[in-house]
């Protein structure tokens, strides 16, 4: 159903459009990594930050600014600023502008928003455009510049695919399926202090309720008192010993390297078959490790192995898919993937699980990204089809009765100041919608895990809130 023009224009006046799309951008991304956090110290952000020139991604974009570790920037217009490191995000501050940037960043590009809460990217001046001379001040990054193509990836040494074989055969009763009615996922058996214990993700344990637990043999785990891990997206219960547990590698970032083979044992894709997925360590964090071994959904909660040892360096855990270019926001030919684990090794502190408690905020967090996702998808609707609704589309029972009742007054050609009040009605109850469940869950979350993703949801939310009083501000004018 169509949308009266003066709404529409005046959400694109607000910026809803171009907002909006920007942070679907953002929530993909988000779903994508949705274990995602702030691990990230001030000594990794200044390794990222401190290199290379950025600038703020658009075409046309002329201002190259160089960070120093000092906590200063200077640019090639003369400009001078500061920059610095909170608990949870970088904060840079642009001729008296305030700008957030939400850790943990990437080497290329980090998202976050200005003060005025609207959407903003900055990007590192590409290696390419550089060595065109694009950093000089007279220089304009080329949207159109495609990235060098990269080298192919040379094949797997023979021995390097025997040694992951062997593996399987070695550890093939520690090697753990989790199966339920909502999903699949991985685990395994290995001792941590001098104990042992099933180990999986907190997502996992989560989206799969009730779920069971079977080695390779099909021999049913019996799993004991469990536990979360404090900061990392790592689930426990102790285990009876006996076995052969897998062994923890302590000190990753001293016993590991970058281009060391690794190889992940899980749970392909939920089909209930080990497969040895081998690759390389590209990346070593505080709380993780970034690999190239190309693991898939059904995975999570699979160790990571590092092959030269025989030893876990990680859970494999999530995957980022970065399907926009960071410079020109259009859409990559190609998707490029990038694969994290988190370390066993860094674990902080653990938390104690009581399941009836831990399966009721999964359900709560389960029911908060929902609303998040029909929230957007409302503004999807709108833009997409230039005002146009379909009712059909938003069944979130939250939201649903109200949409259905926005369309019905509008469908009967009303006056414009009936409409007015309409649209101000919506956007009032979307506004108020998109924070009281988000209170009601800070009240009641109490899991370290949930929290952690309840804090992104309010980030989240916080961006729509204001998107939404800017429409009513319009529509009040």
């Amino acid at each position: 159903m169509q949308a009266n023009t003066p709404f529409q224009k005046l959400a694109r006046n607000a910026g809803v459009t171009s907002a909006m799309v920007a942070l679907a951008v953002i929530a993909a991304w988000l779903i994508c990594a949705s274990a995602l956090r702030a691990d990230q110290s001030r000594q990794d952000v200044e390794a990222i930050i401190t290199k290379g020139k950025w600038h703020f991604a658009g075409k046309g974009n002329k201002i190259l600014r160089t960070f120093k570790a000092n906590g200063t920037y200077s640019s090639n217009d003369g400009s001078t600023g500061t920059w610095d490191v909170t608990p949870d995000a970088v904060e840079i501050v642009f001729n008296g502008d305030r700008y957030r940037f939400p850790l943990p960043i990437q080497s290329d590009g980090m998202q976050g928003s200005d003060q005025a809460g609207a959407s903003v990217v900055l990007v590192k001046l590409r290696s390419k455009a550089a060595k065109k001379g694009l950093d000089k001040p007279d220089a304009t990054p080329d949207a159109d510049e495609d990235e060098s193509t990269p080298a192919p990836t040379p094949p797997i040494p023979a021995e390097v695919q025997q040694a992951a074989s062997q593996l399987i055969q070695t550890y093939h009763d520690s090697l753990v399926f989790v199966t339920g009615a909502a999903g699949s996922g991985s685990g395994f058996v290995a001792t941590i202090g001098s104990a042992n214990y099933l180990v999986t993700n907190v997502h996992v344990a989560a989206g799969i309720r009730d779920a069971a637990f079977k080695t390779l043999d099909g021999t049913v785990v019996q799993g004991g008192v469990p536990s979360m891990a404090v900061g990392e997206d790592i689930f426990c219960m102790a285990m009876p010993p006996g076995g052969k547990p897998f062994q923890i590698m302590q000190g990753v970032d001293a016993n590991a390297a970058i281009g060391d083979y690794v190889v992940v044992l899980g749970n392909a894709e939920g089909a209930g078959v080990v497969n040895t997925l081998i690759g390389k360590i590209v990346g070593i964090g505080p709380n993780l490790v970034e690999i190239d071994a190309p693991f898939v959904p059904g995975n999570s909660g699979s160790p990571i192995i590092h092959l030269k040892t025989g030893k876990v360096i990680g859970v494999a855990t999530y995957t980022v898919t970065n399907q926009y270019d960071l410079t020109t926001d259009q859409k990559l030919k190609k998707p490029v993937v990038r694969r994290f684990g988190y370390r066993l090794d860094s674990v902080k502190g653990w938390q104690a699980v009581q399941w009836p408690a831990f399966n009721v905020q999964a359900v709560q967090m389960e029911n908060v990204e929902a609303l998040t996702d029909d929230l957007y998808d409302f503004f999807r609707d709108l833009d997409e089809n230039k005002g146009a609704v379909t009712p059909e589309r938003h069944q979130n029972p939250v939201i649903k009765t109200r949409i259905e009742d926005w369309l019905a007054a509008k469908s009967h050609n009303p006056s414009a100041q009936d409409s007015e009040e309409a649209d101000t009605n919506l956007i009032s109850f979307l506004k108020v919608a998109c924070q009281s469940d988000i209170a009601t869950a800070q009240r009641q979350v109490t899991y370290d895990y949930f929290r952690r993703e309840l804090g992104d949801q309010k980030q989240t939310r916080d961006q729509m809130g204001a998107a939404f009083q800017q429409i009513i501000q319009n529509l009040r004018q």
